[in-house]
This record gives structure tokens, sequence and C-alpha cells, in this order.
């Protein structure tokens, strides 16, 4: 199936992002535009290859004419999101605000895709949030065994919450540096580390707490095996996750590493340890793996890092749009 019109509902910076990842898709776009949930401003043009891309204000697009949307869109765009449906779009939501809705399904690219045969149901399908993708990519290899406890510490960067995030760790960052102390009602950010669910806001931000509740449609086997603890910690960009994995049988980590370094969106990092860092100033966008530990015959760990801009968010929404495309 070609895409006859393709809009990309999101921010500037994440549009940009998935641009480029289109550009490099090869997917068959006949036509592309942008609608800006939140104003571009006049310096920030895009485009797709060669082309620029149309820019439609929030209330001036008109959802009939699309075929199919990319929506990176929060609780706020709720409404926006059902216009769209409505107008007859198939729409992909980047930050699952429709998860938890009865009948839409929620995918891992290349982990559940059998779950697209809801898609008709609603015309919706949910990307699932990076921290599930990571978790469920790197078990893609374990799934079919008994894994009796599987235990995450997700240690979540300043873009997980938004590019406003980024720019509060940013200013932060440089005014503590200079000796300037930060207000006593300021929440902190830099040089500090904080459970992810405390933060004020943090029930209005795209990526809620309420995830969790994704991992029963991904890996509704794992559902009660898996404990997840996540932690804002003062990083720019790059998720990052501990992850120690038990059965009730032996577990083979040389077969589990050959997996890794097959699967084409896996890097198995036998030798060095891949951060957040290192990682983001790699030119191709990868979930990394590395520190693979065996603990016992029955239990181990491995260390994991994703861009949850470029990788799990861009990337694996254009593979989502091409499994909608080939079902």
């Amino acid at each position: 199936m070609a895409i006859t019109h393709l809009a990309i509902a999101a921010d500037f910076s994440l549009a940009e992002k998935l641009l480029d990842t289109l550009t490099e898709s090869g997917l068959d776009i006949a036509a592309i535009s942008a609608v800006e949930l939140t104003p571009f401003g006049e310096e920030q043009n895009l485009r797709f290859g060669a082309k620029a891309v149309p820019q439609f204000a929030l209330d001036e697009a008109d959802w009939s004419q699309f075929s199919h949307v990319l929506f990176a869109g929060s609780m706020v765009h709720a409404e926006v999101l059902a216009k769209a449906v409505q107008a007859g779009c198939i729409l992909l939501d980047l930050y699952g605000i429709t998860a938890l809705i009865d009948g839409v399904p929620v995918v891992v690219p290349s982990v559940n895709n059998e779950m697209l045969i809801n898609l008709r149901e609603r015309n919706i399908v949910a990307l699932a949030n990076p921290q599930i993708s990571q978790i469920a990519l790197a078990l893609k290899p374990l799934l079919e065994m008994p894994l009796s406890h599987i235990f995450i510490t997700s240690l979540l960067p300043a873009a997980y919450f938004g590019d406003e995030k980024v720019r509060e760790l940013a200013g932060q960052t440089a005014q503590l540096l200079n000796g300037i102390p930060l207000d006593d009602d300021k929440e902190r950010l830099a040089f500090d580390a904080v459970p992810a669910n405390v933060q004020g806001d943090e029930k209005h931000l795209p990526f809620s707490r309420v995830f969790t509740l994704q991992l029963a449609k991904v890996l509704p086997n794992l559902t009660a095996s898996v404990l997840f603890h996540s932690v804002q910690i003062p990083v720019f960009y790059g998720v990052s996750q501990m992850v120690s994995v038990q059965s009730d049988y032996a577990l083979d980590t040389a077969m589990l590493a050959e997996h890794w370094r097959q699967q084409s969106w896996t890097v198995f990092n036998e030798e060095q340890v891949m951060t957040a860092v290192k990682n983001g100033e790699q030119e191709d966008y990868h979930l990394q793996i590395s520190q693979l530990l065996i603990k016992d015959e029955n239990s181990l760990q491995f260390w994991s890092v994703a861009d949850e801009q470029r990788f799990s968010l861009a990337f694996l929404a254009v593979e989502l749009l091409r499994e909608v495309l080939a079902y």
C-alpha cells in the first residue's frame, strides 16, 4: 500500500527526526505535510529530502486530506486526535495516549506485529512507550522461555520528558556551575536524581507513569514477572536500562548474545560498555546492549541504551508505519 498523504503532527524537533528517518526508509509516500501541534516559529522549516514540507497551524489542518498521521501529541491534544480519526485517517499514536483504550493495539515493531489485526477496529495503533520497546526488543530472543522474574531499572534523561526539560537541565547546569543557587521552589534537575513519578507535572507529560499497563498488551505472558524502577537522571538524551532476568531453567547466554548480533536493530558490545553519551555520538541509531553477565545458570543481567528520540520514537515509528502499510 502507498501513502497518498502523510501528516506528521508533532513538535518541530521530533518532526525533523521523523522526516530524516522517512527519507532513509524508502517508503512510497505521495505527499507529506506537517501539522504544528506547538507553533514551530518562523525560522523552523522542514524538508523531506530535497523538498520543502508544507506546514499547517493546528487550527488550519484539514484532517480529511490525509490518509495516515504520525501523531505525537499529549493528552491535551486528545480532541485533535479524535478529529483526525473521525476524518478517516489511519493514526499512529507515538506517545501512546490511546494505549489503554479497549481495542487499540499497542505494538513494538517486530515483537508483536500480529496485534495489527485489530487496527481497523478504531483505525488507531499506539507505539509502545520507549521503556517498553527497549526491554521488549532486548528480551525478544528469550520470549519463548519461562522467565520467572525480570527486574528493570530505567534511567531516564531529560529528553524523555520533553524538550522543555532539556532546556531546564541545560539552564540549571550552567547556573550551578557559575555558583548561582537555584530558587527554593525549583525542581532540581542538574546534578540530581529523582524517582520519575514524583515530578510535579509528570501526569501531564507524553509518557505517563501508567505506561506499565501497556505491557499487558505487548507482552501479556510476562506482565506478572516484570518489575520496573524508573529514575530521572541529569543526562540530556538516551534511556539506559539495567536488566536482571531469572528463569526456572538454565539460560544460554551464548545463544542470547548470538541472537543480539543477528538482529538488525541491535548491537551487542562484547568488549565495551556502551553509555548514553557514547551512543549519542554514533551516526547510526540502534539498541545498544553490553555487559552481559552470568549470575548463575538460571539468571543473568545486561545493560542496554537507546536514543529515545531517534530510535525509540522516530525509527520505530517509521518501522510501525511500514508494518501498517504491509498489513
